[in-house]
Protein backbone atom coordinates (compact mmCIF):
# COMPACT_ATOMS: atom_id res chain seq x y z
CA UNK A 1 0.00 0.00 0.00
CA UNK A 2 1.07 3.46 -1.08
CA UNK A 3 3.40 5.17 1.94
CA UNK A 4 0.89 8.50 1.79
CA UNK A 5 -2.10 6.88 2.55
CA UNK A 6 -0.48 4.51 5.64
CA UNK A 7 0.83 7.52 6.97
CA UNK A 8 -2.84 9.44 6.36
CA UNK A 9 -4.07 6.10 8.06
CA UNK A 10 -1.81 6.19 10.72
CA UNK A 11 -2.73 9.72 11.79
CA UNK A 12 -6.45 8.68 11.60
CA UNK A 13 -6.26 6.18 13.36
CA UNK A 14 -4.15 8.47 16.31
CA UNK A 15 -7.21 10.12 16.85
CA UNK A 16 -9.66 7.82 17.13
CA UNK A 17 -7.60 6.24 19.38
CA UNK A 18 -7.22 9.20 21.93
CA UNK A 19 -11.07 9.79 20.97
CA UNK A 20 -12.07 6.26 22.29
CA UNK A 21 -9.86 6.65 25.20
CA UNK A 22 -11.15 9.86 26.30
CA UNK A 23 -14.34 8.86 25.79
CA UNK A 24 -13.59 5.66 28.21
CA UNK A 25 -12.75 8.56 30.34
CA UNK A 26 -15.40 10.65 30.24
CA UNK A 27 -18.64 8.62 29.95
CA UNK A 28 -18.67 7.47 33.40
CA UNK A 29 -17.87 10.81 34.91
CA UNK A 30 -20.96 11.98 32.46
CA UNK A 31 -23.32 9.23 33.17
CA UNK A 32 -22.58 10.08 37.36
CA UNK A 33 -22.74 13.74 37.57
CA UNK A 34 -25.33 14.26 35.40
CA UNK A 35 -27.57 11.22 35.15
CA UNK A 36 -28.81 9.39 32.20
CA UNK A 37 -32.06 11.34 32.13
CA UNK A 38 -30.58 14.65 32.43
CA UNK A 39 -27.91 13.92 29.69
CA UNK A 40 -30.57 12.53 27.14
CA UNK A 41 -31.86 16.12 27.62
CA UNK A 42 -28.12 17.33 25.49
CA UNK A 43 -28.34 13.99 23.49
CA UNK A 44 -31.72 14.61 22.13
CA UNK A 45 -31.15 18.49 21.37
CA UNK A 46 -27.94 17.22 19.69
CA UNK A 47 -29.53 14.58 17.39
CA UNK A 48 -32.54 17.01 16.38
CA UNK A 49 -29.92 19.77 15.78
CA UNK A 50 -27.77 16.96 13.66
CA UNK A 51 -31.03 16.98 11.35
CA UNK A 52 -30.53 20.52 10.01
CA UNK A 53 -26.68 20.26 10.08
CA UNK A 54 -27.53 17.05 7.15
CA UNK A 55 -30.19 19.28 5.39
CA UNK A 56 -27.44 22.26 5.29
CA UNK A 57 -24.47 20.27 4.79
CA UNK A 58 -26.07 18.68 2.01
CA UNK A 59 -23.11 15.87 0.34
CA UNK A 60 -20.42 18.52 1.03
CA UNK A 61 -18.19 16.22 3.63
CA UNK A 62 -18.15 13.42 0.81
CA UNK A 63 -18.27 15.97 -2.41
CA UNK A 64 -16.02 18.61 -0.79
CA UNK A 65 -13.31 15.71 -0.47
CA UNK A 66 -13.75 13.89 -4.06
CA UNK A 67 -13.49 17.20 -5.60
CA UNK A 68 -10.45 18.91 -3.83
CA UNK A 69 -8.81 14.99 -4.84
CA UNK A 70 -9.90 15.76 -8.43
CA UNK A 71 -8.49 19.12 -8.98
CA UNK A 72 -5.17 19.49 -5.88
CA UNK A 73 -2.14 19.00 -8.96
CA UNK A 74 -3.98 22.83 -10.36
CA UNK A 75 -3.33 25.21 -7.30
CA UNK A 76 -5.80 27.78 -9.09
CA UNK A 77 -8.69 25.55 -9.97
CA UNK A 78 -7.78 23.72 -6.25
CA UNK A 79 -8.40 27.52 -4.99
CA UNK A 80 -11.33 28.58 -6.91
CA UNK A 81 -13.15 24.84 -6.24
CA UNK A 82 -12.54 25.46 -2.21
CA UNK A 83 -13.88 28.70 -1.67
CA UNK A 84 -16.92 27.83 -4.46
CA UNK A 85 -17.57 24.80 -1.73
CA UNK A 86 -17.04 27.13 1.60
CA UNK A 87 -18.94 29.77 0.74
CA UNK A 88 -21.87 27.60 -0.55
CA UNK A 89 -21.71 25.45 2.71
CA UNK A 90 -21.85 28.37 4.93
CA UNK A 91 -24.92 29.67 2.91
CA UNK A 92 -26.40 26.66 3.30
CA UNK A 93 -25.58 26.26 6.93
CA UNK A 94 -27.01 29.82 7.87
CA UNK A 95 -30.05 28.81 6.18
CA UNK A 96 -30.25 25.56 8.57
CA UNK A 97 -28.69 27.70 11.73
CA UNK A 98 -31.92 30.20 11.06
CA UNK A 99 -34.43 27.37 11.01
CA UNK A 100 -33.09 25.35 14.04
CA UNK A 101 -33.47 28.44 15.62
CA UNK A 102 -37.19 28.65 14.74
CA UNK A 103 -37.70 25.32 15.88
CA UNK A 104 -36.14 25.82 19.50
CA UNK A 105 -38.15 28.70 19.92
CA UNK A 106 -41.42 27.56 18.39
CA UNK A 107 -41.64 24.07 18.87
CA UNK A 108 -39.59 22.72 22.03
CA UNK A 109 -41.76 23.45 25.10
CA UNK A 110 -38.94 23.13 27.47
CA UNK A 111 -35.01 23.33 27.61
CA UNK A 112 -35.13 25.84 24.97
CA UNK A 113 -31.49 27.13 26.38
CA UNK A 114 -29.89 23.72 25.59
CA UNK A 115 -31.04 23.88 22.24
CA UNK A 116 -30.07 27.56 22.00
CA UNK A 117 -26.61 26.80 23.01
CA UNK A 118 -26.87 23.60 20.64
CA UNK A 119 -26.57 26.05 17.79
CA UNK A 120 -22.89 26.30 18.56
CA UNK A 121 -22.54 22.85 16.74
CA UNK A 122 -24.25 24.35 13.91
CA UNK A 123 -21.89 26.78 13.40
CA UNK A 124 -18.92 24.77 13.61
CA UNK A 125 -20.50 22.54 10.84
CA UNK A 126 -20.68 25.86 8.83
CA UNK A 127 -17.05 26.37 8.88
CA UNK A 128 -15.53 22.79 8.66
CA UNK A 129 -13.01 22.52 6.23
CA UNK A 130 -12.29 18.83 7.12
CA UNK A 131 -12.87 17.71 3.31
CA UNK A 132 -10.40 20.00 2.30
CA UNK A 133 -7.47 18.45 3.81
CA UNK A 134 -8.17 14.62 2.47
CA UNK A 135 -8.78 15.92 -0.26
CA UNK A 136 -4.95 16.95 -0.28
CA UNK A 137 -4.65 13.75 1.61
CA UNK A 138 -3.35 15.63 4.49
CA UNK A 139 -4.48 14.39 7.31
CA UNK A 140 -2.09 15.62 10.10
CA UNK A 141 -3.30 18.86 10.73
CA UNK A 142 -6.88 17.34 11.31
CA UNK A 143 -5.88 14.89 13.55
CA UNK A 144 -3.81 16.40 15.77
CA UNK A 145 -6.49 19.44 15.80
CA UNK A 146 -9.00 16.80 16.93
CA UNK A 147 -6.84 14.95 19.86
CA UNK A 148 -6.08 18.84 21.19
CA UNK A 149 -9.87 19.52 21.21
CA UNK A 150 -10.75 16.65 23.13
CA UNK A 151 -8.20 16.78 25.39
CA UNK A 152 -9.06 20.10 26.23
CA UNK A 153 -12.93 19.51 25.96
CA UNK A 154 -12.50 16.42 28.71
CA UNK A 155 -10.31 18.60 31.08
CA UNK A 156 -13.04 20.83 31.28
CA UNK A 157 -15.48 18.89 31.56
CA UNK A 158 -14.32 17.59 34.35
CA UNK A 159 -12.97 20.78 35.88
CA UNK A 160 -16.75 22.54 35.82
CA UNK A 161 -19.06 20.46 35.25
CA UNK A 162 -19.95 19.01 38.56
CA UNK A 163 -24.00 18.49 39.07
CA UNK A 164 -26.96 17.95 36.49
CA UNK A 165 -28.06 21.97 36.81
CA UNK A 166 -24.13 22.48 34.96
CA UNK A 167 -25.72 20.48 31.90
CA UNK A 168 -25.63 24.54 29.75
CA UNK A 169 -21.65 23.92 30.53
CA UNK A 170 -21.51 20.77 29.33
CA UNK A 171 -22.97 21.84 25.94
CA UNK A 172 -20.84 25.22 25.76
CA UNK A 173 -17.66 23.02 25.98
CA UNK A 174 -18.75 20.56 23.15
CA UNK A 175 -20.07 22.90 20.73
CA UNK A 176 -17.37 25.79 21.96
CA UNK A 177 -14.66 23.31 21.65
CA UNK A 178 -15.40 22.10 17.83
CA UNK A 179 -15.95 25.90 16.99
CA UNK A 180 -12.41 26.41 17.70
CA UNK A 181 -10.87 23.76 16.61
CA UNK A 182 -12.41 24.38 12.55
CA UNK A 183 -11.72 27.93 13.02
CA UNK A 184 -7.76 27.04 13.48
CA UNK A 185 -7.58 25.09 10.11
CA UNK A 186 -8.05 27.77 8.55
CA UNK A 187 -4.62 28.69 9.73
CA UNK A 188 -3.18 25.89 7.30
CA UNK A 189 -4.68 26.60 4.51
CA UNK A 190 -1.71 28.57 2.93
CA UNK A 191 0.42 26.42 1.50
CA UNK A 192 -2.35 25.12 -0.48
CA UNK A 193 -4.45 27.78 -1.58
CA UNK A 194 -4.24 31.26 -2.90
CA UNK A 195 -6.70 33.99 -3.85
CA UNK A 196 -8.48 33.84 -6.54
CA UNK A 197 -11.68 35.21 -7.76
CA UNK A 198 -15.18 33.34 -7.61
CA UNK A 199 -18.89 34.12 -7.62
CA UNK A 200 -21.19 32.70 -5.52
CA UNK A 201 -23.36 32.54 -8.37
CA UNK A 202 -20.75 30.42 -10.31
CA UNK A 203 -20.26 28.17 -7.06
CA UNK A 204 -24.04 27.08 -6.63
CA UNK A 205 -23.99 26.43 -10.40
CA UNK A 206 -20.96 24.45 -10.52
CA UNK A 207 -21.60 22.57 -7.31
CA UNK A 208 -25.07 22.67 -6.09
CA UNK A 209 -26.47 20.36 -8.09
CA UNK A 210 -23.88 18.04 -7.49
CA UNK A 211 -23.88 17.92 -3.56
CA UNK A 212 -27.43 17.95 -3.63
CA UNK A 213 -27.35 14.33 -5.58
CA UNK A 214 -25.14 13.23 -2.95
CA UNK A 215 -26.78 14.48 -0.63
CA UNK A 216 -29.83 12.05 -1.41
CA UNK A 217 -27.51 9.39 -0.34
CA UNK A 218 -25.73 11.17 2.74
CA UNK A 219 -29.72 11.69 4.22
CA UNK A 220 -30.41 7.99 3.16
CA UNK A 221 -27.70 7.25 5.35
CA UNK A 222 -28.36 9.21 8.12
CA UNK A 223 -31.67 8.43 8.41
CA UNK A 224 -30.94 5.15 10.25
CA UNK A 225 -27.65 6.90 12.26
CA UNK A 226 -30.26 9.32 13.80
CA UNK A 227 -33.88 8.31 13.57
CA UNK A 228 -33.14 5.42 16.10
CA UNK A 229 -32.40 7.97 18.52
CA UNK A 230 -35.02 10.80 17.08
CA UNK A 231 -37.88 7.66 17.78
CA UNK A 232 -36.98 7.10 21.28
CA UNK A 233 -36.59 11.02 22.40
CA UNK A 234 -40.23 11.25 20.57
CA UNK A 235 -41.76 7.86 21.72
CA UNK A 236 -40.42 7.90 25.27
CA UNK A 237 -40.62 10.72 27.92
CA UNK A 238 -37.44 9.58 29.85
CA UNK A 239 -34.84 10.98 27.55
CA UNK A 240 -32.56 8.52 29.67
CA UNK A 241 -33.46 6.19 27.00
CA UNK A 242 -32.02 7.71 24.56
CA UNK A 243 -28.61 8.01 26.20
CA UNK A 244 -28.17 4.69 26.90
CA UNK A 245 -28.50 3.72 23.89
CA UNK A 246 -26.31 6.76 22.37
CA UNK A 247 -23.74 5.19 24.86
CA UNK A 248 -24.19 1.75 24.10
CA UNK A 249 -24.23 2.39 19.85
CA UNK A 250 -21.17 5.15 20.53
CA UNK A 251 -18.96 2.18 22.58
CA UNK A 252 -19.81 -0.34 19.82
CA UNK A 253 -18.97 2.14 17.15
CA UNK A 254 -15.81 3.30 18.15
CA UNK A 255 -14.46 0.21 16.96
CA UNK A 256 -15.32 0.97 13.54
CA UNK A 257 -12.69 3.65 13.04
CA UNK A 258 -9.81 1.39 12.54
CA UNK A 259 -11.58 0.35 9.28
CA UNK A 260 -13.65 3.35 8.32
CA UNK A 261 -10.60 6.02 8.84
CA UNK A 262 -8.97 4.01 5.74
CA UNK A 263 -11.72 4.20 3.90
CA UNK A 264 -11.47 8.32 4.81
CA UNK A 265 -8.00 7.35 3.61
CA UNK A 266 -7.97 5.95 0.34
CA UNK A 267 -11.56 7.87 -1.16
CA UNK A 268 -9.36 10.01 -2.26
CA UNK A 269 -6.51 8.37 -3.60
CA UNK A 270 -9.06 6.37 -5.45
CA UNK A 271 -10.77 9.31 -6.63
CA UNK A 272 -7.64 10.55 -8.03
CA UNK A 273 -6.42 7.47 -9.91
CA UNK A 274 -9.76 6.76 -11.29
CA UNK A 275 -10.16 9.96 -12.96
CA UNK A 276 -6.74 10.46 -13.97
CA UNK A 277 -6.77 7.30 -15.60
CA UNK A 278 -10.20 5.34 -15.44
CA UNK A 279 -7.88 2.40 -14.32
CA UNK A 280 -10.28 -0.42 -12.68
CA UNK A 281 -7.64 -3.05 -12.03
CA UNK A 282 -5.11 -0.47 -10.13
CA UNK A 283 -8.24 0.91 -8.19
CA UNK A 284 -8.70 -2.99 -7.80
CA UNK A 285 -6.13 -3.62 -6.13
CA UNK A 286 -6.84 -1.24 -3.80
CA UNK A 287 -9.95 -2.29 -3.07
CA UNK A 288 -8.44 -5.57 -2.56
CA UNK A 289 -6.06 -4.68 0.24
CA UNK A 290 -8.15 -2.90 2.18
CA UNK A 291 -11.34 -5.33 1.82
CA UNK A 292 -8.48 -8.02 3.36
CA UNK A 293 -7.15 -5.80 5.79
CA UNK A 294 -10.85 -4.56 6.78
CA UNK A 295 -12.38 -7.81 7.32
CA UNK A 296 -8.90 -9.27 9.34
CA UNK A 297 -9.85 -6.45 12.04
CA UNK A 298 -13.72 -6.58 12.02
CA UNK A 299 -14.49 -9.63 12.48
CA UNK A 300 -12.43 -10.23 15.78
CA UNK A 301 -12.90 -6.26 16.78
CA UNK A 302 -17.00 -7.63 16.65
CA UNK A 303 -16.77 -11.49 18.25
CA UNK A 304 -14.27 -9.48 20.61
CA UNK A 305 -16.51 -6.67 21.87
CA UNK A 306 -19.58 -9.04 21.84
CA UNK A 307 -18.44 -11.58 24.61
CA UNK A 308 -16.41 -8.77 26.68
CA UNK A 309 -19.08 -6.43 27.22
CA UNK A 310 -20.46 -8.49 30.22
CA UNK A 311 -17.39 -8.49 32.26
CA UNK A 312 -16.60 -4.58 31.23
CA UNK A 313 -19.95 -2.75 32.10
CA UNK A 314 -20.40 -4.59 35.29
CA UNK A 315 -17.58 -2.67 36.95
CA UNK A 316 -17.41 0.24 34.06
CA UNK A 317 -20.80 1.95 34.28
CA UNK A 318 -22.55 -0.42 37.38
CA UNK A 319 -25.89 1.78 37.23
CA UNK A 320 -26.40 1.06 33.73
CA UNK A 321 -26.45 -2.76 33.29
CA UNK A 322 -28.90 -2.80 30.66
CA UNK A 323 -25.75 -1.24 28.15
CA UNK A 324 -24.69 -4.70 28.09
CA UNK A 325 -27.56 -6.03 25.77
CA UNK A 326 -28.01 -3.01 23.93
CA UNK A 327 -24.13 -3.53 22.74
CA UNK A 328 -23.91 -7.14 22.41
CA UNK A 329 -27.14 -7.13 19.97
CA UNK A 330 -25.49 -4.07 17.78
CA UNK A 331 -22.22 -5.99 17.46
CA UNK A 332 -23.03 -7.32 14.23
CA UNK A 333 -22.63 -3.55 12.75
CA UNK A 334 -19.06 -3.21 13.50
CA UNK A 335 -18.27 -5.83 10.20
CA UNK A 336 -21.34 -4.50 8.23
CA UNK A 337 -20.54 -1.40 8.44
CA UNK A 338 -16.55 -1.87 7.60
CA UNK A 339 -17.80 -3.99 4.43
CA UNK A 340 -20.28 -1.46 3.03
CA UNK A 341 -17.39 1.10 3.89
CA UNK A 342 -15.04 -0.41 0.79
CA UNK A 343 -18.03 -1.33 -1.27
CA UNK A 344 -19.55 2.24 -1.36
CA UNK A 345 -17.44 4.88 0.31
CA UNK A 346 -14.54 3.34 -1.20
CA UNK A 347 -15.39 2.15 -4.61
CA UNK A 348 -18.84 3.39 -5.29
CA UNK A 349 -18.14 6.73 -4.60
CA UNK A 350 -15.10 7.55 -6.01
CA UNK A 351 -16.07 5.53 -9.13
CA UNK A 352 -19.17 7.79 -9.67
CA UNK A 353 -21.53 5.03 -8.92
CA UNK A 354 -23.61 7.69 -6.90
CA UNK A 355 -26.74 6.53 -8.11
CA UNK A 356 -26.06 2.72 -7.08
CA UNK A 357 -24.37 4.56 -3.46
CA UNK A 358 -27.64 6.19 -3.63
CA UNK A 359 -30.14 3.16 -4.00
CA UNK A 360 -28.01 0.87 -1.26
CA UNK A 361 -28.29 4.01 1.49
CA UNK A 362 -32.14 4.45 0.67
CA UNK A 363 -33.12 0.52 0.83
CA UNK A 364 -31.07 0.69 4.48
CA UNK A 365 -33.35 3.33 5.65
CA UNK A 366 -36.77 2.23 4.46
CA UNK A 367 -35.28 -0.88 5.95
CA UNK A 368 -34.24 0.91 9.12
CA UNK A 369 -37.91 3.55 9.48
CA UNK A 370 -39.65 0.32 8.96
CA UNK A 371 -37.43 -1.98 11.65
CA UNK A 372 -38.07 0.94 14.09
CA UNK A 373 -41.77 1.53 13.69
CA UNK A 374 -42.47 -2.05 14.19
CA UNK A 375 -39.44 -2.74 17.00
CA UNK A 376 -39.05 0.52 19.01
CA UNK A 377 -42.35 0.80 20.85
CA UNK A 378 -42.36 -2.79 22.01
CA UNK A 379 -38.76 -3.12 22.97
CA UNK A 380 -37.13 0.43 23.42
CA UNK A 381 -33.31 0.73 22.90
CA UNK A 382 -32.97 -3.11 21.65
CA UNK A 383 -35.68 -2.32 19.04
CA UNK A 384 -33.65 0.62 17.73
CA UNK A 385 -30.63 -1.61 18.52
CA UNK A 386 -31.97 -4.66 15.84
CA UNK A 387 -33.59 -1.82 13.48
CA UNK A 388 -29.48 -0.62 12.69
CA UNK A 389 -28.48 -4.12 12.04
CA UNK A 390 -31.32 -4.88 9.70
CA UNK A 391 -30.67 -1.99 7.97
CA UNK A 392 -26.92 -2.21 7.68
CA UNK A 393 -27.42 -5.64 6.64
CA UNK A 394 -29.56 -4.27 3.60
CA UNK A 395 -27.40 -1.55 2.29
CA UNK A 396 -24.08 -4.06 2.77
CA UNK A 397 -26.03 -7.28 0.47
CA UNK A 398 -27.31 -3.93 -1.91
CA UNK A 399 -24.29 -2.73 -2.45
CA UNK A 400 -22.25 -6.02 -2.82
CA UNK A 401 -25.00 -6.89 -5.88
CA UNK A 402 -24.09 -4.08 -7.70
CA UNK A 403 -20.35 -4.14 -7.31
CA UNK A 404 -20.08 -8.15 -8.21
CA UNK A 405 -20.02 -7.47 -11.54
CA UNK A 406 -17.61 -4.12 -11.79
CA UNK A 407 -15.19 -5.17 -9.20
CA UNK A 408 -12.84 -8.60 -8.71
CA UNK A 409 -12.52 -8.98 -4.92
CA UNK A 410 -10.35 -11.78 -4.06
CA UNK A 411 -10.10 -11.13 -0.34
CA UNK A 412 -13.28 -12.62 0.86
CA UNK A 413 -11.80 -16.61 0.88
CA UNK A 414 -10.16 -15.47 3.93
CA UNK A 415 -12.88 -14.83 5.57
CA UNK A 416 -13.14 -18.51 6.93
CA UNK A 417 -9.86 -18.07 8.16
CA UNK A 418 -11.09 -15.26 10.51
CA UNK A 419 -14.11 -16.37 11.35
CA UNK A 420 -12.10 -19.39 12.72
CA UNK A 421 -9.50 -17.63 14.42
CA UNK A 422 -12.13 -15.38 15.90
CA UNK A 423 -14.52 -17.99 17.58
CA UNK A 424 -11.56 -19.35 19.10
CA UNK A 425 -10.52 -16.21 20.55
CA UNK A 426 -13.75 -15.80 21.39
CA UNK A 427 -13.98 -19.04 23.45
CA UNK A 428 -11.31 -17.71 25.78
CA UNK A 429 -12.42 -14.41 26.14
CA UNK A 430 -15.57 -16.08 27.98
CA UNK A 431 -13.92 -18.48 30.21
CA UNK A 432 -11.38 -15.98 31.30
CA UNK A 433 -14.26 -13.72 32.22
CA UNK A 434 -16.28 -16.86 33.96
CA UNK A 435 -13.54 -17.12 35.98
CA UNK A 436 -12.11 -14.16 36.60
CA UNK A 437 -15.16 -12.04 37.58
CA UNK A 438 -15.93 -8.48 35.82
CA UNK A 439 -13.21 -5.88 36.75
CA UNK A 440 -10.23 -3.82 34.47
CA UNK A 441 -7.48 -6.36 35.26
CA UNK A 442 -10.23 -9.37 33.54
CA UNK A 443 -10.64 -7.13 30.93
CA UNK A 444 -6.79 -6.41 30.09
CA UNK A 445 -6.25 -10.34 30.38
CA UNK A 446 -8.68 -11.14 27.79
CA UNK A 447 -7.52 -8.67 25.21
CA UNK A 448 -3.79 -9.74 25.91
CA UNK A 449 -4.57 -13.14 25.62
CA UNK A 450 -7.76 -12.90 23.20
CA UNK A 451 -5.47 -11.33 20.79
CA UNK A 452 -2.70 -14.01 20.39
CA UNK A 453 -5.27 -16.63 20.26
CA UNK A 454 -6.17 -14.87 17.17
CA UNK A 455 -2.83 -14.50 15.60
CA UNK A 456 -1.31 -17.87 16.90
CA UNK A 457 -4.74 -19.23 14.95
CA UNK A 458 -4.18 -17.31 12.31
CA UNK A 459 -0.53 -18.23 11.59
CA UNK A 460 -1.35 -22.29 11.79
CA UNK A 461 -4.02 -21.65 9.70
CA UNK A 462 -1.30 -20.02 7.04
CA UNK A 463 -3.06 -16.49 6.88
CA UNK A 464 -1.34 -14.59 3.91
CA UNK A 465 -1.14 -11.20 5.51
CA UNK A 466 -0.56 -12.64 8.87
CA UNK A 467 2.07 -15.49 7.78
CA UNK A 468 4.15 -13.23 5.27
CA UNK A 469 4.23 -11.07 8.32
CA UNK A 470 5.75 -13.36 10.22
CA UNK A 471 8.22 -14.96 7.09
CA UNK A 472 9.64 -11.60 6.64
CA UNK A 473 10.17 -10.87 10.83
CA UNK A 474 11.75 -14.12 10.43
CA UNK A 475 14.11 -12.85 7.75
CA UNK A 476 14.84 -10.17 9.71
CA UNK A 477 15.86 -11.76 12.41
CA UNK A 478 18.31 -14.04 10.37
CA UNK A 479 19.84 -11.19 8.94
CA UNK A 480 20.75 -9.90 12.10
Amino acid sequence: MDKKVIINYIYNILYQVAKNVLSIVIVPYVLGTLGESVLGISDFASNIASWFILFGVLGVNIYGNREIAKVRDNKENLSRTFFEILFMQVLNMAVALTLFVCYSKYLVTSNNLIYYLTCLTIISNAIDISWFYFGVEYFKIVSIRNIVIKILGVALIMLLVKKPEDLWIYVIINGAGDLLGNIAMFFGLKKYISKVKFSIIDAYKHHFISTFILFIPTIANNVYNLLDQTMLGFLIEDKGEVALYKTAHSFVKMFLYFTTSLGAAMLPRIANTFYKDNNYDEVSKYINTTFKYTLFIAIPMMCGFCFVAPYFIPWYLPKQPSIVQLIQVSCPIILLISVSNVLGYQFLIPTGHNKEYTTSLIIGAVTNAIANFILIPRFLGIGAAIGSVVAEFAVMFTQFLFVRNKLKVHALGNTIKYAIAAALMSAIVVVLGNFLGASFITNAIQAVLGASIYFITLIILKEEMVFSVVEKLKQRIKRA
